[in-house]
């Protein structure tokens, strides 16, 4: 599976890294980047090759992924077109936020199979959540290699691409309502006494195991809700906190965070 990227940024990177890892061969890797800079250092540490130009890497590719910002994607596209049309099969896969199948299609001119993914900040530790769809073009084959391809830096699942704004939300944009979740209860902790330091690992290792425990109970059909009843008990702490915090609005600020994100994203669409 030889795959090329166009764009050597930190998720282009994440992603070959992650690939390496898990087993891909770094030698069938290509690499180009706008300024040189960058490609040729990623293709040094993956084992593989810096392209001569992104029409060269294309003819090159089983699998090109576009790994450039969204304003400059058409700008590529139009490089890549005539390479792309004479190796028809080639298998576009973007990671752009906001360009959509048929933009691309439509950049593209051809008849091309196409997919599009969106990894979060994660995937720089390979705790990626990332999301995919494809279009009609894409064979079962070139389905299961994306998705090789993607959880190598994580866990990946397939969706409608009408579903992505929500999965932005839940995905893309809740780490960083998680970190301000980790710093706020630090704050906490250094009001009663702890180290500021202390208080951050405390409660990131704590959220790190409690998501854990429900992607293990998922496959056992237990639910969140169902954990929470395993950890309070009546007239306990967890139940006094869990009540103070819903007072508080914790469950409705985290609908309307995803609602506001859901919003902003369909605006820039």
């Amino acid at each position: 599976m030889r795959i090329g990227f166009i764009g050597a940024g930190s998720m282009a990177s994440a992603i070959a890294r992650g690939a390496v890892g898990a087993g891909l061969d770094g030698s069938e890797m290509l690499f180009t980047d706008a300024h040189g800079v960058h490609a040729p250092a990623l293709a040094e540490a993956t084992g593989g090759t810096v392209a001569a130009s992104n029409a060269d890497l294309v003819l090159r590719s089983d699998y090109v992924v576009l790994a450039v910002k969204p304003h400059l994607q058409t700008p590529v596209i139009e490089q890549i077109r005539q390479a792309v049309t004479d190796h028809m099969g080639v298998c576009v896969l973007s990671i752009a936020a906001g360009r959509t199948l048929t933009a691309m299609e439509s950049d593209l001119g051809a008849p091309v199979p196409l997919a599009r993914a969106m990894p979060n900040v994660n995937a720089q530790i390979g705790q990626s959540m990332t999301g995919f769809c494809v279009n009609e073009r894409v064979t079962d084959a070139q389905v299961a290699d994306i998705r090789t391809l993607l959880d190598s830096v994580g866990r990946s699942i397939a969706i409608d691409e009408a579903d992505f704004p929500v999965f932005s939300a839940l995905a893309g944009c809740s780490p960083a309502w998680v970190f301000e979740i980790i710093d706020g209860l630090a704050r906490a902790g250094v009001k009663h006494g702890l180290r500021k330091q202390q208080a951050v690992a405390i409660a990131a290792q704590a959220l790190v195991g409690s998501a854990t425990l429900v992607l293990e109970a998922a496959g056992k059909e237990v639910t969140p809700g169902q954990l929470i009843d395993q950890v309070t008990s009546p007239g306990g702490t967890t139940i006094a906190g869990l009540l103070a915090a819903e007072e508080a609005g914790l469950s409705t600020s985290l609908v309307k965070a995803v609602d506001a994100a859901v919003a902003r994203d369909r605006e820039l669409c």
